[in-house]
């Protein structure tokens, strides 16, 4: 009989702790709420067990074995609804149908039409006889629990990563949990096999214990994880000074145990303390987030957007790696709003592995962001569907925050639990509240940024249409005199005195001069086709600078932004490749002689681009002009967003800001040097490519 009793007392002190614990971390939370009554039930169950295994008299027997069911009879209520909540699935009915069934059998438990009495039943003194009612609890208990687990099957094939995880060890739980209680019944029924699944009770609860700490099945890992660790390590270090003591005490105080013992208790008086505080740096250092100053944080952080480069990409991968190394996030993205889709597309990330995720604009994630301006907290807030948050979940998002341009929602910046496992404090989320709007401010400014540089590239290109109009019509006039030509001797019958090979000759003539002419303008087409179309994903490769060059002249050419005549090229070694992208590299070259361009005298002036290589690889390409030059005060802000000396109007001072973003994309480097009457040298190095 001693079995029965140490399962029983087993049951209600696994349940009894684990209920604690829930509700002590968090008990405000639904799912820990019913977890907590649930496990409370199976407590009441086996405290009733207990007693009536212990108990010395038919009376005593009796109450208690009432009272044991008072508990099993609201364990499938419980059980029910606890699954329906962490399936996320709305059956009002079906959880309304289990809690009246429950309250219905404990109005019937303190009657004889529950248990009718109880007898001696194998090796127990007493144990139950049951009447109608415990029939109708039996098929309950029974359906009701198998039924819960079928809804959480269900769900399991449809899930994946952390909710599937979740469901997958509350299954696993189940098979110990059902096989402990139905042996239970077995011996109501006189079917002669006592209760000896009982101590597979206790399984179930280390099973759903796992799940908690391992699979965050009710968030309550940290305090958990932060005692384990902090324990085991006092606990090493701190046997290791007590050891030093005890050795102390026996080498000193040998033959005098009071002496080693008071040696042995300074040690540890003195040592208690500062060992504490020492294991508290290290935890928090290295198992968790170091605490920083939120406004030193902030202050940094601007520091940073200043030296960025006006892009957005570069402006949130900048971000992310910042966070990186302060708050210390498993994951952390970067959302913008696409106007063209509706939705927010991930433009960098780390550690995220849906490339591909995107946020609908429609979503009410985004309406709670946009109308509140308020950072989302996954697990705690209300305003998100069950749907959308069980996904972030799954993608390991713990926390959104708004990036909001007056209150138009243009990004959000998305990060998953921190690495220490801590929770985000009130101070955190002020913290990022006060980045987010600084992260915004500059994404924004990046966003407008490239739509000026968008308009100035297809203003430029409306003025090159216009200058190679004549380029394209010499072609297209050659084409229609030989065509109308042939036309009309046909018709005028002037070919019939030719032979037959005479003709064919003649077309095959004229063939060829239309086909050159078709040629010559579909090259240009192609060139101001290519220098139109919106940058992409940047394809790095060996890039033959020397035809590079050639194809930026020719083309300058064609625009009749630049004589020919006016500039000459001085290459020391051919051929020279160099690692970047073309299409950026033709736009640099571009930008930069048309620049010298505008710099020089119509009758005197001259451009020089020159390439070389110097003795560690690498490709210098020097664009000279003997122009006006600048003055100091213009050389210092050459590169800056929106900077021109020209007249309003005639320039967006954006074409050496161009330069300067792609030249940072090219990972090359770009110097310009200039003497007021002088002229003007930009320098330009990439890295150099092997044949």
């Amino acid at each position: 009989m001693n079995y029965y009793i140490i399962s029983s007392l087993a049951i209600i002190l696994c349940g009894f702790v684990l209920a604690a614990f829930v509700l002590f971390k968090n008990m405000k939370g639904l799912i820990s709420k019913l977890f907590v009554f649930w496990t409370m039930s199976g407590v009441v169950w086996g405290f009733g067990l207990y007693k009536l295994f212990t108990a010395n008299f038919h009376n005593e027997a009796l109450f208690w074995g009432k009272f044991s069911h008072a508990g099993a009879i609201f364990i499938p209520a419980f059980f029910l609804h606890l699954v329906y909540s962490l399936t996320n699935k709305k059956a009002q009915k079906i959880v309304f149908i289990g809690y009246a069934i429950s309250c219905t059998l404990l109005l019937c438990d303190f009657t004889p039409l529950f248990i009718k009495d109880v007898v001696a039943k194998l090796n127990f003194k007493y144990y139950y006889v049951p009447n109608i009612a415990y029939h109708f609890f039996t098929l309950y208990f029974f359906s009701g629990i198998t039924y819960a687990h079928y809804v959480a099957y269900k769900q399991f094939r449809l899930e994946s990563g952390l909710k599937r995880k979740q469901l997958k060890c509350f299954l696993i739980a189940f098979v110990p949990a059902f096989f402990g209680g139905f042996t239970t019944f077995l011996l109501v029924y006189n079917i002669p096999i006592p209760p000896i699944g009982l101590i597979l009770i206790p399984p179930y609860t280390i099973i759903i214990a796992y799940a908690i700490v391992r699979h965050q099945l009710m968030d309550i890992e940290v305090i958990i994880k932060k005692t384990l660790v902090f324990a085991t390590l006092f606990t090493l270090v701190f046997g290791i000074f007590v050891g030093v003591a005890l050795l102390l005490q026996h080498v000193i105080g040998a033959g005098n145990n009071l002496l080693g013992f008071a040696i042995s208790s300074l040690i540890i008086v003195f040592t208690v303390r500062p060992l504490e505080i020492f294991l508290i740096k290290i935890t928090d250092r290295y198992l968790f987030q170091k605490k920083y100053d939120y406004k030193h944080l902030i202050r940094e952080f601007m520091d940073e957007l200043r030296t960025m480069v006006l892009n957005t990409a570069g402006i949130a991968q900048s971000t992310i790696d910042f966070l990186n190394t302060s708050i210390r996030p498993t994951i952390a993205a970067v959302f913008l709003y696409n106007k063209f889709t509706n939705k927010y597309d991930l433009i960098t990330s780390s550690d995220f592995k849906e490339k591909d995720f995107k946020i609908a604009n429609d979503s009410m994630t985004i309406k709670a962001l946009g109308e509140t301006g308020k950072i989302i907290k996954i697990n705690d807030d209300k305003l998100i569907s069950l749907k959308e948050r069980d996904q972030f979940i799954v993608l390991g998002i713990g926390l959104i925050i708004p990036l909001l341009i007056h209150k138009e929602l243009i990004g959000l910046l998305c990060l998953g639990k921190k690495k220490s496992d801590e929770d985000y404090a009130e101070e955190d989320i002020e913290t990022l509240s006060g980045l987010s709007g600084a992260l915004a401010i500059s994404l924004n400014n990046a966003q407008l940024f490239d739509e000026r540089a968008d308009a100035e590239k297809r203003a430029l290109v409306g003025t090159i249409a216009t200058g190679i109009n004549h380029e394209i019509g010499n072609p297209l006039n050659i084409i229609t005199i030989k065509l109308d030509t042939f036309r009309i001797l046909a018709k005028e019958g002037l070919l019939a005195h030719k032979t037959k090979e005479e003709i064919i000759d003649e077309v095959d003539k004229m063939t060829k001069i239309c086909l050159d002419s078709t040629q010559r303008i579909a090259e240009i087409t192609k060139q101001v086709a290519e220098f139109a179309k919106p940058d992409k994903k940047l394809i790095f490769d060996k890039v033959n600078v020397n035809e590079t060059i050639d194809e930026t002249i020719v083309f300058l050419k064609h625009g009749m932004i630049l004589d020919a005549g006016k500039i000459e090229k001085n290459i020391l070694c051919d051929p020279v490749y160099a690692i970047a992208d073309r299409g950026q590299l033709k736009q640099i070259l571009f930008n930069l002689i048309k620049n010298a361009s505008h710099a020089i005298d119509n009758e005197t002036g001259r451009i020089v681009v020159s390439v070389d290589r110097n003795n560690v690889g690498e490709i210098i390409i020097k664009i000279t002009d003997n122009g006006h030059g600048m003055p100091k005060n213009v050389l210092e802000k050459v590169f800056t967003p929106f900077f021109t000396t020209k007249e309003p109007g005639k320039g967006t001072g954006l074409g050496l800001a161009l330069v300067k973003i792609m030249i940072d994309r090219n990972n090359a480097k770009i110097k310009v040097e200039s003497e007021e009457g002088e002229g003007t040298t930009f320098t330009l190095v990439f890295k150099g490519g092997l044949l």
